[in-house]
C-alpha cells in the first residue's frame, strides 16, 4: 500500500521502515544486532589469537634469557655428567671441584667455550618454552572449575606434565645436536654448527638418530616440570599471601624478586628428584658417537655408569646444575611473569 506525504509525494511502507521519524536507522533491528554480534565475535577472536601468541612469544623469550644466562654453568654439568664417555684418557670426574673445572675449561678453550652451544641452546629452548608454556596455560584454562588448593595442585601437576611432554616431543633432535655441540672438544671437532650436525646425524644415524635419548628424557622433563609448576603455583600462592598479611591489604602481584625465589626453590626440588635420569639420558644423546659397546638402552647405559662409578656417579654434575637451575628456572618464570604484565596479560 502507497501512502502520501504532506507534499504529495507517494511513500512506500518499506521506506517508511528504513527511514522513521525522528529517528535515524538504516536497516532492521535485527540486521544491526546481528552485525553487532559478529564483530563482538571477531573482536574476541583476534583478541584471543593476540592473547596466546603473547604467552607463546612471553615464553621463548623467558626461556633464550634464563638459557642464555646460565649457559656456562649448563656446559660445565653436561661434561660433568658425560666426561668418562667423552675422554680416552680420563674415565673419572671432569674434574675435583666446579671451580677447578671452571678454569679447566678457560685455560684449554678460553672463555667464550663456555658459551659452547649456546646458539643451539637458544634455537631449542625458545620454541620449546613457548610450546612449554603455551600448553601449560591452554589446559591448566581448561580446567578453571577447581577452587580447591587441592584441587589447584593437581591441575597444575597435569597442565605441566602435558606440557613437557608435548614441548620435549617437539623439540627433541635441536636438544640432542645441542648436547653434541656442548660436548664435543675443540681436538675433536665433529660438527661445524647446527645444521651440519643435523644432515651428519641423519646420514650417520639414521632420522631415529635424531631422538636418541628421547625416552630418557621424558622420564626427567615430565615430572620435573610436573613438579616445577606445581611448587611454582603454590609457592606463589603463599608468597601472595604472606606479602598481604604484611600489608594487611590483597595483593595482586609478586614483585620479580619474589617470583625469582619462587622459581629457584621450584627449580631446586624438581631437579633434585629428577637428577640420575637426566644423567642417563645425557649419556644416551651422545652414545652414537662416544658410546662404543656402551651404547644401548637407558637399562645398559644405567649399569655401565654404576659400574664404573658406584652410585655417586648418577649425582656428577649436581653442584653446578643447582647454582645454574635456580638463576635460570627463577630468571625464566620470573621473565615470563614480568612480559605477561607488562603486555596487560592476566598474571598466573
Amino acid at each position: 500500500m502507497v501512502q502520501p506525504t504532506d507534499n504529495g509525494d507517494a511513500v512506500t511502507p518499506q521506506l517508511l521502515r528504513r527511514h522513521t521519524t525522528g529517528v535515524v536507522s538504516f536497516g532492521d533491528v535485527g540486521d544491526v544486532c546481528t552485525e553487532t554480534v559478529d564483530v563482538d565475535h571477531q573482536r574476541r577472536l583476534v583478541d584471543e589469537i593476540a592473547k596466546q601468541a603473547t604467552v607463546l612469544f612471553a615464553g621463548g623469550v623467558a626461556g633464550s634469557v634464563g638459557k642464555t644466562c646460565t649457559a656456562p654453568l649448563s656446559r660445565l654439568t653436561i661434561l660433568f655428567q658425560v666426561h668418562s664417555m667423552v675422554s680416552a684418557t680420563h674415565k673419572g670426574k671432569f674434574s675435583e671441584s666446579l671451580p677447578q673445572a671452571f678454569m679447566k675449561v678457560v685455560r684449554n678453550e678460553g672463555i667464550v667455550s663456555l658459551w659452547k652451544g649456546n646458539g643451539a641452546s637458544v634455537v631449542h629452548r625458545f620454541p620449546y618454552s613457548a610450546v612449554n608454556f603455551f600448553t601449560y596455560e591452554l589446559v591448566k584454562g581448561s580446567f578453571a572449575d577447581a577452587t580447591t588448593s587441592s584441587g589447584q595442585m593437581s591441575v597444575s601437576f597435569i597442565s605441566g606434565a602435558i606440557a613437557a611432554a608435548t614441548s620435549t616431543s617437539v623439540c627433541y633432535p635441536i636438544d640432542l645436536i645441542r648436547t653434541r655441540l656442548i660436548t664435543q672438544l675443540d681436538k675433536d671437532i665433529r660438527y661445524r654448527g647446527i645444521s651440519h650436525a643435523f644432515h651428519r646425524i641423519r646420514a650417520e644415524e639414521g632420522t631415529r638418530g635424531l631422538y636418541r635419548g628421547l625416552s630418557a628424557t621424558l622420564l626427567v622433563t615430565v615430572p620435573n616440570m610436573a613438579i616445577n609448576f606445581t611448587m611454582f603455583e603454590a609457592l606463589k600462592d603463599l608468597a601472595l599471601a604472606y606479602r598481604s598479611e604484611q600489608q594487611q591489604a590483597e595483593q595482586q602481584s609478586l614483585s620479580v624478586v619474589d617470583t625469582l625465589l619462587c622459581g629457584g626453590l621450584s627449580g631446586i626440588v624438581s631437579s633434585s628428584i629428577t637428577f640420575p635420569v637426566d644423567v642417563i639420558r645425557r649419556r644416551m644423546q651422545i652414545s652414537g658417537i662416544h658410546g662404543g659397546s656402551r651404547a644401548g638402552s637407558a637399562t645398559d647405559i644405567a649399569r655401565a655408569l654404576f659400574a664404573e662409578q658406584g652410585f655417586h656417579g648418577f649425582y656428577r654434575g649436581l653442584a653446578p646444575e643447582l647454582l645454574k637451575v635456580i638463576p635460570m628456572v627463577g630468571i625464566t618464570f620470573g621473565s615470563f611473569d614480568y612480559i605477561k604484565r607488562t603486555l596487560q596479560l592476566e598474571a598466573r
